[in-house]
C-alpha cells in the first residue's frame, strides 16, 4: 500500500490516498492518537484512523431521496445494509495534489456516469471535486475539507469527518451538545430530544461500550478524549461543523468515534425536522462548501 507521511516535532501523520484517503496513522510522541490501520493487504478504509464524509454524512434511508422535483435511487454501498452510508468519497481513491514540509493535500474527483441521473445512479447524481488538506501545527493536526460543485445546477451537500480514537477501555471522554437525534430500530432518525442521562458526557466519563451511535444536534464545537494511564489528552474542535456523531461500539472494537458533521442523519429526507441548521446545504453551481476539524494533543496533570 502506497502511503505518504509527514512529521513535525512529536507529531507523525501517515495517509493512504488510494484507500479512500484514510489516515493510516497519527501519533504524538509515538502514542497512537487515532486508531492505526491494520498492517494487512485486506485492510479497509473504515479500519483506519479517520476518513472524509462526502457528499453526506451517515445514512440516507434506503438510498432514496427527492430533490428539486426529481426522485433519486442510490445503490447500496455497505454490504447488505439497507441504507447508503457516508457518501462515496471514502470508497474511491484520492490523488496527491499538494505536498509541503508540514502539509499533505489530497483530491478526489467524482464524475457522473451515463446513468439517468433523474432516476438512479451508482453513487451520486452530480459531479464534484473535493479537496482534503492535512496540516501539522504545534501539537495539532488541522484538516480542511472543501467540496466544489461541478454541476450546472444547485445540489444538496453535507460534509463530515470520521475520526476513531483507540483504547476506549482505558479512556475518558467529554462531549457537549444541546440535543440528540433519536433513531428507530431501522437505524434512522425519528425525533430530536433532550439528551438522556446515559448519553450525557458533559463531565468526564468512561465511554460506555455499546451504548450509543447517534447524531447530537447543536454540538458546541469541542470534545475531548483522554487516556489517564498515559496522561495524554486529545481535543477535537470545529468552528463550522455544528453537529457531531458519538459512536461507542461494543467493547471488542475498543474505540470511540467523535464525528464533526454539517447536518443530522438522513437530513436529505427529514430536512432537519424543521430546523434549517440541521439540514443539508443547497449549494449553487460552481460554488464551494468547506468544514474543518482540529485535533490538538497535550500531556495533562
Amino acid at each position: 500500500m502506497e502511503t505518504i507521511s509527514r512529521q513535525k516535532g512529536p507529531l507523525y501523520l501517515e495517509l493512504a490516498p488510494a484507500l479512500g484517503g484514510t489516515v493510516r496513522r497519527f501519533t504524538w510522541h509515538g502514542h497512537d492518537i487515532l486508531r492505526p490501520l491494520p498492517d494487512s493487504t485486506s485492510a479497509t478504509v473504515n479500519q483506519g484512523g479517520s476518513f472524509a464524509l462526502v457528499p453526506y454524512s451517515n445514512r440516507i434511508a434506503h438510498g432514496q431521496f427527492e430533490f428539486s422535483g426529481h426522485a433519486y435511487q442510490l445503490a447500496r454501498n455497505f454490504g447488505d445494509h439497507p441504507h447508503t452510508i457516508h457518501g462515496n468519497a471514502w470508497q474511491n481513491p484520492w490523488q496527491l495534489s499538494g505536498l509541503g514540509e508540514d502539509f499533505i493535500e489530497l483530491t478526489m474527483l467524482h464524475s457522473v456516469d451515463g446513468t439517468d441521473a433523474a432516476t438512479q445512479c451508482a453513487a451520486w447524481p452530480w459531479p464534484y471535486r473535493v479537496v482534503q488538506r492535512f496540516t501539522l501545527r504545534d501539537d495539532e493536526l488541522h484538516i480542511s475539507l472543501r467540496y466544489h460543485n461541478l454541476a450546472a445546477v444547485t445540489v444538496p451537500v453535507g460534509l463530515g469527518f470520521h475520526p476513531y480514537f483507540p483504547r476506549a477501555s482505558e479512556a475518558e471522554i467529554q462531549f457537549t451538545a444541546e440535543h440528540v437525534v433519536l433513531n428507530g430500530e431501522d437505524a434512522l432518525p425519528h425525533a430530536v430530544s433532550a439528551i438522556p442521562e446515559r448519553w450525557d458526557y458533559r463531565h468526564w466519563r468512561r465511554p460506555q461500550a455499546g451504548s450509543v451511535d447517534n447524531c447530537f444536534a447543536h454540538w458546541d464545537g469541542k470534545a475531548a478524549v483522554r487516556w489517564p494511564n498515559e496522561r495524554i489528552m486529545a481535543t477535537i474542535s470545529s468552528s463550522d461543523a455544528t453537529h457531531a456523531i458519538l459512536f461507542i461500539p461494543p467493547a471488542d472494537r475498543d474505540f470511540v468515534a467523535i464525528e464533526p458533521v454539517s447536518h443530522i442523519n438522513d437530513a436529505i429526507n427529514n430536512h432537519g425536522f424543521g430546523d434549517p441548521s440541521c439540514a443539508m446545504h443547497s449549494l449553487p453551481a460552481g460554488a464551494a462548501f468547506e468544514i474543518t476539524m482540529s485535533i490538538k494533543v497535550c500531556f495533562y496533570d
